[in-house]
């Protein structure tokens, strides 16, 4: 058997010379991209044995995946534990093979500008050395999930609101079916031009107003670095607690206060706002005032908005948590409230009576995350307003009255 050290580059030259050569081809390497050889890799699929593809971390490129759909013997990598991280190319003619393994991914990188090294490996196809390289791809079946169209267009969706992130989450795939679902619902699929469409429509209330509240209610915080220096009355309509004779004697009767979830049921909550809890106040601050929101920080404010409570015999939970959270960063959080429960749960593939606050990242925030509507570039002109508090808008599409 011949053995020689191959660079990026010579892996790169080598590839396309192996895959135009062999009349089997064998792949499992942790990431891919549309590069030169790729195309080469393309306009022989017909030689695939198995050709498997990472995609932890949304790192493969989406374009790939699409020019992959239906293809016989392409797949990706199912979720597991552990990075799917290999790179293994293996060729077969006859009773000759060949392989190269090493460190390069099938990437533009891999191939191209990084410091890369690998073996290539020529020769007798019973060679115990090829018998193992083999025998490790095999072991790999397992995790194999064919390449359908709609998991191409999920997945498309997942990477696009992956990118930029400095350490974005695996995609959901197939073999996650409550995840897949979520991803794949009705909400996580909707275009920007629907979601204009139905939150404009704003069957129930008026879409004009709302945005007015939603303005002045971004004024209000931005006069102060933290939820503790507002007025009372102005917490009030924040945390949408405010009574009609207190606003009346506030001169805050221009607005609907109680509009993306009235909490005036909310005693103990109410209680809490009313006297300007520091500790309720401390928790609302610690979600940043722009730019990314982490699940971290999310998790952070749970915390401390229960602990806010930690002298009261009952605890708020997820409608007036996220009231507070939607009113701060109408961009990232929807108020789940009784009059939009429902229709979000149906929206995005869930039962309504699970959704609680331990898990509403999961089930709202996560799946919209990667929807269309959600990761539209900020538009010119007539909808920047309501992008800009795209998510808590929302209650507009599926806010319904409990009476009805």
């Amino acid at each position: 058997m011949q053995i020689s050290l191959v660079n990026s580059t010579s892996t790169a030259r080598k590839l396309s010379a192996l895959i135009r050569k062999h009349d089997k081809i064998s792949v499992a390497v942790a990431w891919g991209g549309i590069t030169a050889v790729a195309e080469e890799l393309l306009a022989h699929s017909d030689k695939f044995e198995s050709v498997l593809l990472g995609v932890d971390f949304s790192a493969t490129e989406a374009a790939l995946i699409d020019r992959l759909v239906d293809v016989p013997n392409a797949f990706v990598a199912r979720n597991r534990p552990g990075c799917f991280h290999p790179k293994i190319f293996y060729f077969e003619t006859g009773q000759k093979a060949e392989a190269i393994v090493g460190s390069a991914n099938f990437t533009r990188g891999g191939l191209g500008p990084n410091f890369e090294v690998g073996v290539h490996a020529k020769g007798a196809r019973d060679n115990p050395f090829f018998v193992q390289v083999r025998n490790q791809i095999n072991a790999y079946a397992p995790l194999r999930l064919t390449i359908t169209s709609v998991l191409a267009d999920s997945y498309r969706r997942q990477a696009k609101a992956a990118a930029g992130k400095s350490r974005p989450k695996n995609p959901i795939l197939p073999d996650d079916r409550k995840g897949w679902t979520r991803v794949n619902s009705p909400l996580a699929t909707m275009e920007w031009s629907e979601f204009v469409k139905f939150a404009r429509r704003d069957e129930y209330h008026d879409f004009k107003k709302r945005m007015l509240l939603i303005r002045s209610i971004q004024q209000i915080l931005s006069r102060t670095p933290s939820f503790a220096n507002v007025s009372a009355a102005e917490a009030k309509g924040i945390a949408g607690v405010l009574g009609k004779n207190e606003a009346e004697a506030e001169g805050l009767t221009n607005l609907d206060w109680g509009w993306f979830g009235s909490m005036g049921g909310a005693g103990t909550f109410a209680k809490l706002i009313g006297i300007k809890d520091g500790a309720l106040a401390a928790a609302l601050d610690a979600i940043p005032r722009r730019g990314n929101v982490t699940e971290i920080q999310f998790n952070d404010y749970i915390v401390a908005f229960t602990a806010a409570f930690s002298n009261s015999s009952r605890v708020a939970r997820l409608a007036p948590a996220t009231r507070l959270l939607a009113m701060k960063r109408p961009d990232v959080f929807v108020c789940v409230n009784g009059g939009n429960r429902s229709g979000l749960a149906k929206a995005l593939n869930f039962a309504p009576t699970t959704i609680k606050l331990e898990n509403y990242w999961d089930r709202v925030i996560e799946p919209i995350r990667q929807a269309p509507w959600y990761t539209v570039e900020r538009p010119a002109g007539r909808d920047t307003e309501l992008w800009d508090a795209r998510v808590a808008m929302l209650d507009a599409i599926y806010y319904k009255p409990t009476n009805e």
